[in-house]
């Protein structure tokens, strides 16, 4: 199976009643199939399913601004979600929500066999490490199955703490460590090739 076909086969999911009755489309994920930078949130909000892209609402723009704080582009990455229909009112997925989208997510990840999983904010990071404490775990770097896992902080706890700059610092910090596992992770490469 390539990326293609589990997108396919994921655009009509019925899995979820609710979400499917809410949702104006399955969010599956936007970026090159050949990134070895997969970053992980939560669910899509209202403009992702108005557009079918994941962060492209206010919460994007401030990852756009992280990802420049680390030398990162979006065309470097692959974004998607824990789960790929918005919840009702945005709330946070609920176990069964995230209990279906799994398999979808394991088989994304052994398609693309990222290096680094960036992990934005409690919910994805406890569906990739098992841990939650995104205060506690933020901006370190973890071990799954062999990639590099770096939990975040969600950018809309920058603006819903009224843009507070030293929160954004922070945050810009944790991106900085993952701009330093991507040298690292290109480094080793290198050196394997020899």
């Amino acid at each position: 199976m390539n990326l293609q076909q589990l997108q396919e086969e994921y655009q009509g999911c019925q899995k979820c009643p609710l979400l499917v009755g809410n949702r104006t489309q399955v969010v599956f994920g936007s970026g090159s199939p050949n990134v070895k930078i997969i970053l992980l949130g939560e669910a899509p909000g209202a403009s992702e399913d108005k557009l079918g892209v994941p962060f492209c609402g206010q919460s994007g723009k401030v990852l756009d601004i992280l990802l420049q704080a680390a030398g990162l582009s979006r065309n470097e990455i692959f974004i998607t979600n824990t789960i790929l229909c918005r919840p009702p009112n945005n709330r946070a997925p609920v176990s069964e929500e995230i209990n279906n989208c799994h398999p979808r997510l394991e088989t994304l990840l052994a398609i693309m066999q990222p290096r680094i999983i960036v992990t934005i904010g409690n919910f994805a990071t406890q569906c990739i490490l098992g841990k939650t404490g995104i205060k506690a775990l933020h901006g370190k770097i973890f071990e799954h199955n062999g990639m590099k896992v770096v939990p975040v902080i969600h950018p809309a706890n920058y603006l819903y703490s009224g843009r507070n700059p030293q929160l954004l610092e922070e945050m810009k910090q944790d991106f900085k460590v993952i701009a330093k596992v991507v040298a690292d992770s290109q480094k080793q490469k290198t050196l394997g090739e020899f």
